[in-house]
């Protein structure tokens, strides 16, 4: 009767876990869907939506490539734009080409020094700090996406009949792509536009567009859409970015292709077609710690700096723990035995290993240890080695005492003798006979 009681109690508790484990298994496959369908919707509320891209791009979208470039480029580091906005508060009285030169040494990016000129611009960019940096965020996050949306904004300016009437801006076509550049080259014109009237209708109604209210009064009208700032005068080279339309991303001079003989003549199709043209790249030195709208962002331009960091100190640890292995080689005197003398150092040296991991530091004690033991076993072979000789010297010239021959160095040492004898009575006899003679 036990055994029974206890087969039946052991076969219940095996059909209560199996069937613990299944719903467990169910649930986990029924949470797995609802997870990815999570992670899926969070990752596309942190990406930013065509309705929220037009309505952070509408005050902008009409400005020439050139500047607009600079803009997107300066809005991924809003630390510099507040930065640089306050050193042109303190200089007021600088003009535009003296305040551009005066920064050139600045540690700040060259989208940021390229700004200075345009004083409403960065003040703009400055005081709205929240519309700044959502705008480098969308660039940063999708820069196809970001020009696309440009483009579709141009197109509804160009439908309302309103990108016609920019007087002071020369619009081309390049296939489906509008492109705005200054007339002159040494001048820029800043436009200001209405932009809840410079589009026509708005397709988005829950995300009205950026307004900027004018600094003084401006009057824009649908005759008159754009209203012009003075001209800034700039040199020829001063830009020195442009959009790739084609590729949909911007397009920044090599510095070590500087030599061409275009770089002094830049327009907008040589930086973007040129040979000594390449994608701008996003330096997060310059950010200075501002945190990125998403983690796969930050991800993006993070990775690659901890990989080169950690590679460049693997390396540097390397090479030290070569050194440390190694003993460094010295020329000695031909009186000094180089052998004793190394193995005296190795007995002396101390070893620097706090920076090797525990590891590398036992490898490198061991191979320290070994490198002694074969030194002194070489060492002790010498010694002995010297040692028969010594011993066979001595047995050879007691053989030869017994025999009554002489050693050979004293055989050689007497026939020096001899010879030094003779030498002495020659001369001897020469002084005695000039004396004789000479008497």
């Amino acid at each position: 009767m036990k055994n029974f009681i206890f087969l039946f109690s052991l076969v219940v508790t095996t059909l209560m876990s199996f069937t613990v484990v299944s719903v467990q298994a169910f649930t986990q496959q029924d949470q797995t869907p609802q997870r990815q369908s999570q992670q899926q919707v969070s990752v596309e509320k942190q990406l930013f939506s065509e309705a929220e891209l037009a309505q952070m791009l509408a005050p902008i979208a009409l400005y020439p490539d050139s500047l607009l470039t600079h803009i997107l480029i300066a809005a991924t580091y809003p630390i510099e734009i507040v930065e640089a906005h306050r050193w042109l508060k303190k200089h007021e009285k600088l003009n535009s080409e003296q305040a551009a030169q005066s920064v050139k040494n600045f540690d700040w990016d060259a989208s940021v020094k390229a700004l200075i000129p345009f004083e409403r611009i960065l003040s703009r960019l400055s005081e709205d700090l929240s519309w700044t940096q959502q705008l480098g965020d969308a660039f940063l996050q999708d820069e196809a996406r970001l020009l696309e949306s440009i483009q579709t904004l141009r197109e509804q300016a160009k439908l309302a009949g309103n990108l016609d009437k920019m007087g002071n801006m020369a619009v081309s076509y390049e296939g489906s792509n509008i492109i705005i550049e200054a007339r002159e080259k040494e001048i820029v014109y800043v436009p200001y536009y209405d932009t809840r009237m410079i589009y026509g209708a708005w397709h988005w109604s829950s995300y009205p567009p950026v307004y900027w209210r004018p600094y003084r009064s401006v009057y824009v009208s649908h005759h008159n859409p754009f209203y012009w700032h003075s001209g800034i005068h700039i040199s020829f080279n001063y830009f020195f970015s442009a959009f790739h339309w084609h590729n949909r991303h911007v397009v920044v001079v090599n510095p070590y292709r500087a030599h061409h003989r275009y770089y002094h003549q830049r327009p907008r199709h040589l930086i973007a077609h040129g040979g000594y043209a390449k994608r701008w790249a996003h330096q997060p030195a310059h950010r200075k710690g501002v945190a990125y709208r998403s983690k796969h962002t930050s991800k993006k331009y993070h990775s690659n700096r901890v990989k080169a960091h950690n590679s460049n100190k693997s390396l540097h640890f390397g090479k030290q723990s070569k050194m440390h292995t190694k003993p460094a080689i010295k020329r000695y005197s031909a009186n000094v035995r180089p052998k004793e003398h190394r193995a005296k150092e190795l007995r002396g040296k101390t070893y620097r290993t706090k920076e090797l991991s525990p590891k590398k530091q036992y490898r490198t004690n061991v191979n320290v240890k070994k490198n002694v033991n074969v030194q002194k076993a070489n060492m002790a072979k010498a010694s002995s080695q010297q040692m028969r000789a010594k011993t066979y010297k001595k047995s050879v010239n007691k053989h030869n005492a017994k025999r009554g021959n002489t050693p050979v160095k004293k055989q050689r040492h007497n026939t020096s003798r001899k010879q030094n004898h003779q030498k002495m009575l020659a001369k001897s006899h020469r002084s005695k006979a000039s004396k004789v003679r000479y008497k």
